[in-house]
């Protein structure tokens, strides 16, 4: 009796993961600071009346990022829907931010392309 090897994970699948694992990192961290009220974040801006908001909107979305990059990395069957649903849904957010952070948003819009891309066309790979 042989034993078959796993499949490899493709590498647009381990850059989603990796993706969505740094981003959530990035968004919790700015969340706590938005909440904690630190001298960090700027007193003028966009969203200097609601940082408290944001803050908790911030941390949520780490947190569903955070799980994203854990069912990619887990190889979970799911891992593809909520990739792809969280990739988009960014990418329709950065959309609509693209008048505000013009490049910003190009780049976000990018990345999340790459990571629906990654997930849709490689997903299967992440089964054992």
């Amino acid at each position: 009796m042989t034993a078959t090897p796993p499949r490899r994970r493709s590498g647009w699948v381990t850059f989603a993961g990796a993706t969505f694992a740094v981003a959530a990192v990035v968004l919790v961290v700015w969340g706590l600071t938005a909440l904690g009220d630190s001298d960090f974040l700027p007193d003028s801006g966009p969203l200097t009346s609601t940082v408290n908001f944001w803050g908790w909107i911030a941390i949520l979305w780490g947190a569903l990022l955070a799980l994203a990059a854990w069912l990619v990395f887990s190889g979970s069957p799911s891992a593809k829907f909520v990739g792809v649903t969280l990739a988009g849904t960014g990418t329709v957010f950065w959309f609509v931010a693209v008048p505000k952070f013009p490049i910003l948003s190009a780049l976000a819009i990018v990345v999340n392309s790459l990571i629906i891309y990654g997930l849709v066309e490689h997903a299967d790979s992440t089964r054992r």
